[in-house]
C-alpha cells in the first residue's frame, strides 16, 4: 500500500521582513525549517561525486548547497539525479519526496482499474509507459487516481472523467508555467547564490503553496456558478435525457489581428506573445455576461452569447478599442447564430465555423455578420442599436450554401437620440 503523500500543509513557514537585497529573497532568513520524516544525511560524508565538474567559487557554492539540503532531508541519490539541485527542496513543498511507484501499485492502492488509469495518467500529462510494472510514477501522482475513482463510485461515465482531467491539465498545466516564472523572478536577484535561492524559493512556496487549492477551488466554483446562470436546457433534451448542454441556438464571434502572421517575420516571438495576450486581455475585460469569453486561438479570440445583440455591442466594442490603441493592428470580428453544442468548455458546430470564416474575409477594423444574425436583431427594439449594410453573398471554405454578408455599425443616430434623451 502506498502511504499518502505529505501535503503542503504540512509545511510551518512564518515571513521575515523584507529589507535584505532581493525583497522576498529575504524570506529564507526566518523561515522555521519544515519537519522532514527522513534523517539528514550524516555530516562529514564524501560529496567528491556531487561536485564533479565543478571548480573554484561555484564549487564552494554548491558544497554549500548541498550541506544545507542534506539538512533537509534531501538524499545523495536525489542530487545525484537532478542537475542542478537547487530546487529539490521546494519540491518536496509539493509532494515529489523522492519515492516512485507503478501503475499496479497506484491501481491496488486506490481500486481504480488499471487501463482506466493509465488512461487518466496519459490525460493528465504524464509519460506512457506500457509496462504497469515500471517504477515510474512519484507517489504524489497516484493521488490524481484516487479522485477518479471516487467519482466513478459517485456514478459519472469515466469517458467523461478522462475528458475533465484532460481539459484540467491543459489549463493547469499552463498556469503553473506562469507561476514558475513568477516564483522565479520574485526569489532571482543579482548576486544570489544557488543557496540563496533554494532558501527563498522553499520559503516562497511554502507560504503560497497551502493558498492555491482554496484559490483554484473558488475560481472554478465561479466559473459553475456563471455557467448555470446562463444555462438553458429546453423541455426537449430533459425529455431525451441527454448529456447537458445539448445543441441550442446560440450566437458566435471571432476578433483577430490583421496581419498578425507577417507581424511574426519583424517582431520576436515574445512580443507577438504579449501582443496576443493584450488582446485576450482586453477581450476578457470588455466582456461581461450572458457574453462569455470562450478562447483564444492564436492571434483570435471566441466569444459566445445567447442573444446576438449584447454580442455584437460586445465585438463592436473590441473593435473601437483596439482602432485607438496605436500598439495594437487593426481588428476584424465575423458573427453568425444557428445551433452549436458545447462540450469541455468549447463550442462546436455550424455557426463556429461560419464566424471564424466570416472573420477571414472581414477588412480591417470592421465587424461582418451573417444574415441569420440580421434577421434575428434587426427588427427588436435592440436592434435599433445598429445599422445594416449589405456586403454581398461569399462562398464561405466549410459552408455548402453562399453566406449573405452585412457589415455593422453603430446608429449613431439612434445612440445620440438615447444621450439627448438621457441629459433631459
Amino acid at each position: 500500500m502506498l502511504p499518502p503523500p505529505a501535503g503542503p500543509g504540512a509545511v510551518s513557514c512564518r515571513g521575515a521582513g523584507i529589507s535584505a537585497p532581493g525583497g522576498v529573497a529575504a524570506l529564507y532568513v526566518d523561515v522555521v525549517e519544515d519537519s522532514v520524516d527522513r534523517a539528514p544525511e550524516p555530516a562529514g560524508q564524501n560529496t567528491d561525486d556531487l561536485l564533479e565538474g565543478l571548480e573554484g567559487a561555484a564549487r564552494a557554492e554548491r558544497a554549500e548547497l548541498i550541506d544545507w539540503l542534506f539538512g533537509q532531508g534531501i538524499t545523495a541519490a536525489e542530487i545525484r539525479t537532478t542537475n542542478p539541485p537547487l530546487l529539490l527542496a521546494t519540491r518536496h513543498v509539493i509532494g515529489d519526496d523522492g519515492t516512485y511507484v507503478s501503475s499496479r501499485e497506484i491501481s491496488e492502492t486506490y481500486g481504480i482499474d488499471l487501463d482506466l488509469l493509465q488512461r487518466v495518467q496519459r490525460a493528465v500529462g504524464l509519460a506512457r509507459v506500457d509496462d504497469p510494472d515500471a517504477v515510474v510514477y512519484m507517489r504524489a501522482d497516484g493521488e490524481a487516481a484516487a479522485y477518479t475513482q471516487r467519482f466513478i463510485e459517485l456514478g459519472l461515465n469515466p469517458d467523461q472523467i478522462v475528458l475533465v482531467v484532460r481539459v484540467l491539465a491543459e489549463g493547469l498545466s499552463r498556469a503553473a508555467e506562469v507561476m514558475r516564472y513568477t516564483a522565479l523572478e520574485a526569489i532571482m536577484h543579482p548576486g544570489a547564490t544557488e543557496l540563496d535561492i533554494a532558501k527563498g524559493s522553499k520559503a516562497l512556496v511554502s507560504q503560497i503553496a497551502p493558498l492555491l487549492g482554496p484559490m483554484i477551488q473558488e475560481m472554478l466554483f465561479m466559473q459553475l456558478r456563471h455557467m448555470m446562470e446562463t444555462e438553458a436546457v429546453n423541455a426537449g433534451e430533459r425529455a431525451a435525457g441527454k448529456p447537458l448542454p445539448g445543441a441550442r441556438e446560440v450566437s458566435v464571434a471571432f476578433a483577430d489581428l490583421v496581419g498578425f502572421t507577417k507581424l511574426g517575420e519583424v517582431v520576436s516571438a515574445e512580443e507577438l506573445g504579449q501582443l496576443a495576450g493584450r488582446l485576450a486581455d482586453l477581450a476578457r475585460e470588455l466582456t461581461a455576461p450572458p457574453v462569455r469569453f470562450i478562447k483564444t486561438i492564436g492571434d483570435a479570440v471566441m466569444l459566445v452569447c445567447p442573444d446576438p445583440a449584447p454580442l455584437l455591442d460586445t465585438v463592436l466594442n473590441l473593435v473601437e478599442v483596439v482602432d485607438t490603441d496605436d500598439a495594437f493592428p487593426r481588428l476584424r470580428a465575423g458573427v453568425a447564430c444557428g445551433r452549436a453544442v458545447s462540450r469541455a468548455g468549447d463550442w462546436f458546430g455550424s455557426p463556429v465555423n461560419a464566424a471564424s470564416r466570416i472573420t477571414g474575409v472581414a477588412r480591417p477594423g470592421t465587424v461582418l455578420a451573417a444574415d441569420s444574425v440580421c434577421d434575428a436583431v434587426r427588427d427588436t427594439a435592440a436592434g435599433a442599436g445598429f445599422e445594416w449594410s449589405f456586403a454581398g453573398p461569399r462562398r464561405l471554405k466549410g459552408i455548402k450554401n453562399e453566406t449573405k454578408l452585412f457589415r455593422v455599425r453603430r446608429n449613431l443616430a439612434d445612440l445620440a437620440a438615447d444621450t439627448a434623451t438621457e441629459g433631459r
